[in-house]
């Protein structure tokens, strides 16, 4: 099994998508569901991580990034040796390609 690490702007994405549902949604249960899905999905490619496609970008990335999509959401990470690096989890009808960009 691979090790799952989040980093700080994924941990950024996943505070930012609770508190808009919650607040601006006003729809906490919503949330606390969504981010549950995500985490569970999450832990499902620490046993498999290629199961996921690559995520195929019209522009060069610093990155190879894999994507699992989970709702309206994607996810996107790294596998570096036994670890899988979070690094963005993104509403899918947001420009991606700036997103991943920021990392």
């Amino acid at each position: 099994m691979y090790k799952i690490q989040y980093l700080p702007l994924a941990l950024d994405d996943l505070k930012c998508l609770t508190n808009y549902i919650t607040n601006e949604l006003e729809a906490p249960l919503a949330a606390e569901k969504l981010v549950e899905k995500i985490n569970t999905e999450i832990l499902k490619i620490s046993e498999n991580p290629f199961r996921c496609h690559i995520y195929f970008s019209p522009v060069k990335l610093k990155y190879d990034y894999r994507i699992l999509n989970v709702n309206n959401y994607s996810i996107f990470y790294v596998i570096e040796k036994e670890k899988i690096e979070i690094h963005r989890i993104i509403y899918s009808k947001r420009d991606i390609l700036t997103m991943l960009n920021e990392n």
